[in-house]
């Protein structure tokens, strides 16, 4: 098999050769591994075969203008097209903005802003199709990347004001969500139309944190589910199954993933307690897990190492239905020995 029949094999509920795999290394991380024997300009992803690569970057933003108000060496504060006020730290990897302000703070701000996102062929890149061809040339998997409806709207009003409006203004939240899974879909589409048949769909959408999700399943399945579920429904019906990467400890909302259509949960945060086995016993093969090798195990001997992957593999490949991948990203505490260590491991314990 190649890499796209491997994946697409893993998430429809077949057998693949080999475990499928991925994963996302800090930029820290490789500097690291270059000083450790990592060749200058060395594509990490043939390095180690992962599987997945991935087209997107279309505009989801309310389209305001920016302006940069301060820089120095260490960071920059500036107004996005969003017309959040953030404060980015350069040279940092896995380190989210400092908010500042935000311009939308409520539903009377929504219905002042919301025809801003309307759909135009300029919000998907010009150069998408050059990137398709390269990437299906290497047979990789080639989902659509995006935010999904949550992730798009949590910083343009901010953690509490989004959680305020869900709490104070439900019907308000429910129009937030369904008017980005729009712009979505017919993002998705227009791809679609400009002849590039990309193979599924990879949406990034943080709804957890490391003691649980951030709202309750009722909360989730009343604003944000039909959503979900619509967007699953598009790429179904083009026969593309879709990935949810979610941080945080998100088991809660599995039963309700599953029914709102998306194929496969990743990471799987083991730091929060997650545990891909657990999780297979639980669910079985109705959706695909894709991570929760931890980094903590992947930093340690190689016994850590080789009971993290054997015993995690020997239950979560079992029947097909799990991919590689660390449980969230690779940080420079993992040493390149170790991480070449640890892909022996896949390519050892991980075939059928």
């Amino acid at each position: 098999m190649n890499s796209r029949e491997r994946i697409l094999t893993t998430l429809q509920g077949g057998i693949p050769d080999r475990v499928g795999r991925s994963d996302s290394i800090w930029t820290e991380t490789f500097t690291r591994w270059r000083k450790e024997g990592l060749e200058e300009g060395q594509d990490i992803a043939q390095l180690f075969g992962f599987d997945i690569g991935g087209i997107g970057g279309c505009d989801m933003s309310l389209r305001l203008p920016g302006e940069v108000i301060e820089e120095t060496d260490q960071y920059i504060i500036q107004r996005d097209g969003n017309g959040v006020t953030r404060k980015d730290f350069k040279g940092e990897v896995g380190h989210t903005p400092h908010w500042i302000d935000h311009t939308l703070k409520d539903g009377k701000d929504w219905l002042k802003y919301k025809e801003r996102l309307a759909f135009d062929d300029t919000r998907v890149p010009g150069n998408l199709k050059e990137h398709y061809d390269a990437q299906r040339a290497r047979g990789l998997f080639i989902p659509f990347v995006s935010v999904e409806c949550y992730e798009c709207a949590w910083p343009v009003f901010g953690q509490v004001g989004i959680f305020t409006m869900m709490l104070d203004e439900p019907e308000v939240a429910a129009d937030v969500f369904s008017t980005w899974t729009d712009l979505i879909i017919s993002c998705a589409d227009k791809t679609l139309s400009s002849g590039i048949d990309y193979d599924g769909a990879f949406f990034f959408g943080d709804v957890g944190y490391r003691n649980g999700t951030l709202f309750s399943p009722e909360c989730y399945r009343n604003l944000i589910f039909p959503s979900h579920k619509r967007m699953c429904d598009f790429f179904k019906s083009h026969n593309k199954p879709v990935i949810l990467h979610s941080c945080g400890k998100i088991e809660s909302f599995i039963t309700i993933f599953i029914e709102a259509g998306f194929s496969a949960i990743q990471p799987l945060e083991a730091k929060t307690g997650q545990d891909v086995r657990a999780l297979k016993e639980l669910h079985g093969n109705k959706i695909t897990f894709f991570g929760n090798m931890d980094v903590r195990k992947l930093s340690g001997t190689r016994e850590e190492i080789e009971e993290e992957i054997r015993s995690k593999l020997a239950v979560a490949m079992r029947g097909g239905g799990y991919i590689f991948h660390s449980d969230h990203s690779v940080p420079p505490t993992v040493s390149f020995e170790n991480y070449r260590y640890a892909m022996e491991l896949v390519d050892r314990y991980g075939r059928y």
